[in-house]
């Protein structure tokens, strides 16, 4: 489905946008599962665009809503990781990683930003030959927090179909707030 952004008039696709629900007392609110009831409106999903709407006097605008939806797209691909390593489809630790890099198991190699950067290297040239993305963008404590663990350096996806729903989550956030990588990089550093 396509819809015009409220900000720019451009159609887009809705994944590329993102949903404001506006309640009875006129305050726009994030509707980042799409699922909320009500009158909304729809609004690319770029943190200018949204910084955008207060600019309006439809309605009540949050001051903080763009770091709002900022830590709502964050937490929504963090969970993402937890539901993953909650259906058992998320190895944790160095030596489980690699043999599933090494076995042709994983789909998708996450490692924490902060990790000591020899086994990320390590890991992430395994994942490189073997066609397996990797996702470097959060922090050991963040994974950690999303998997249920103390501190996570390591993981990987072991299915396709949860890597690219990770994948999808992140990227999302990641164009949000400015950070996405380019295309031609081949990967989500």
């Amino acid at each position: 489905m396509e819809f015009a952004c409220h900000v720019t008039g451009k159609t887009l696709p809705a994944h590329d946008l993102l949903r404001f629900c506006v309640s009875p007392a006129g305050e726009l609110t994030p509707d980042i599962g799409n699922k909320l009831p009500g009158a909304h409106i729809w609004v690319s999903a770029r943190q200018t665009c949204v910084a955008a709407l207060q600019n309006s006097a439809d309605w009540h605008v949050p001051e903080d809503l763009p770091c709002q939806v900022a830590a709502l797209l964050g937490a929504r691909a963090l969970n993402m990781l937890g539901l993953a390593r909650a259906a058992g489809k998320i190895v944790l630790g160095f030596a489980k990683v690699e043999a599933a890099l090494s076995g042709g198991r994983a789909a998708m190699l996450v490692s924490a930003h902060d990790g000591a950067q020899d086994g990320r290297a390590k890991l992430a040239r395994k994942a490189q030959a073997a066609g397996v993305p990797v996702l470097e963008v959060f922090s050991a404590d963040e994974l950690g927090l999303a998997m249920g663990r103390q501190d996570v350096i390591h993981s990987a996806v072991t299915e396709a179909q949860w890597a690219a729903k990770i994948d999808a989550a992140t990227r999302r956030w990641q164009v949000y707030i400015g950070t996405a990588p380019s295309e031609q990089s081949g990967g989500q550093k």
